[in-house]
């Protein structure tokens, strides 16, 4: 399915209901941008665990090892 939308002038796009409901999109839920050179991708990001892997951590610091850390230790809610 196609929709066509537009761009306002602070760069933000509405993203029509029928495409919100089709992927589980909702108010204040996430989504993660992915650009290429003739096309810009949006998947809805289900919880900040799946994000770690598209992080880039700080010099000397191991995302995966933080995501591992943090599965460990915190409980998802």
């Amino acid at each position: 399915m196609q929709v066509i939308t537009t761009i306002t002038q602070k760069g933000q796009v509405t993203i029509p209901k029928i495409m919100r409901d089709i992927v589980g999109l909702h108010p204040n839920g996430r989504v993660r941008v992915v650009g290429d050179q003739d096309k810009v991708v949006l998947m809805p990001q289900r919880n900040f665990l799946e994000m770690i892997p598209f992080m880039n951590a700080p010099k000397g610091k191991n995302a995966l090892k933080a995501r591992e850390y943090m599965a460990k230790h915190y409980r998802r809610v």
